[in-house]
């Protein structure tokens, strides 16, 4: 007969309500509410300023650290050729610049440039050799370099690059790539080779 009253008694608390503030709130909202109130109060003397921080400056220590592992370790040959050329009153020039953004040296490189009229008749070359080029390192010069005088700047023309070199497993790569310029007195150009993993 007791327990009969006991369970009538618990199914009224459940029905019990509060009035906060105006609203009527269910007392078991409220001791939700207490609970969830306990548990940010844990989390707070827990995280603090100092350990977000902390937290912080590890994880971008991490993302700094592995874009230097790929960077610097993963063994890639990558090749890249940057190319501008300019035409004015006496005449038109190309310089290249070869990048090596890989992490591995090549061997055997060779770029050769060549400067055509549309009837296809060479008006300048230049060949650039080195035995090698070392990981992150960058070359131009003379041999980077075309002036063609005397050809008209009114007229389009064509730049050939071509590329070979041996890639740090020791096969041969050739790429070529073709530019027609003439439109515009300043041109830019970014010949990208494939990049070779491992």
């Amino acid at each position: 007969m007791v327990l009969d009253n006991l369970d009538e008694f618990e199914e009224d608390i459940d029905d019990i309500t509060i009035d906060i503030g105006g609203r009527k709130v269910a007392l078991e909202d409220v001791e939700r509410a207490y609970g969830a109130l306990a548990q940010a109060k844990d989390i707070v003397s827990v995280v603090t300023p100092g350990r977000v921080i902390l937290a912080t400056g590890l994880v971008l220590l991490l993302l700094v650290s592995s874009f230097g592992v790929w960077y610097w370790m993963i063994p890639r040959d990558e090749i890249v050729i940057d190319t501008v050329y300019m035409q004015g009153g006496p005449g038109h020039v190309v310089l290249s610049q070869i990048h090596n953004h890989g992490s591995r040296e090549v061997t055997d490189l060779q770029v050769e440039l060549e400067f055509r009229d549309m009837q296809d008749g060479l008006l300048g070359s230049s060949t650039f050799e080195t035995t090698s080029l070392p990981g992150h390192v960058s070359v131009a010069g003379d041999d980077l370099e075309l002036t063609i005088s005397g050809a008209s700047v009114w007229e389009n023309y064509s730049i050939s690059i071509h590329l070979s070199y041996t890639n740090h497993r020791g096969e041969s790569v050739e790429k070529t790539w073709l530019h027609i310029v003439g439109e515009w007195t300043t041109e830019t150009f970014r010949d990208e080779g494939e990049t070779h993993w491992f």
